[in-house]
């Protein structure tokens, strides 16, 4: 369930900036340079898209925006969507059997 609904954001967020420009892609190094550089994004979070492909999500403390970036084995990386105000949480584990 939480799989599938990542996926529709994910895909939502990719629709909505499609239209504007294609994806902006370079080597790893370059593209990540950028990110720190530019925009003062750190590496939040990842995960394997599929056997090809690494997922990575960037944002910033400073400015609120965010990347999320696919990477190929290859170390070719292409910026899939970009936004603002990103928002961080961490959600409160409850062990079962320990009062709320």
């Amino acid at each position: 369930m939480k799989k599938g609904a990542f996926a529709a954001v994910l895909v939502m967020a990719m629709g909505a900036h499609a239209a504007v420009a294609m994806p902006h892609c370079g080597s790893r190094d370059d593209v990540v340079a950028s990110l720190v550089d530019e925009y003062d994004e750190t590496h939040r979070a990842s995960g394997l898209e599929s056997e090809t492909g690494l997922l990575e999500i960037w944002a910033s403390d400073v400015d609120g925006s965010w990347t999320i970036l696919l990477t190929r084995p290859d170390g070719q990386s292409c910026v899939m969507a970009t936004g603002s105000h990103w928002l961080e949480t961490i959600e409160a584990v409850i062990l079962k059997g320990t009062p709320a």
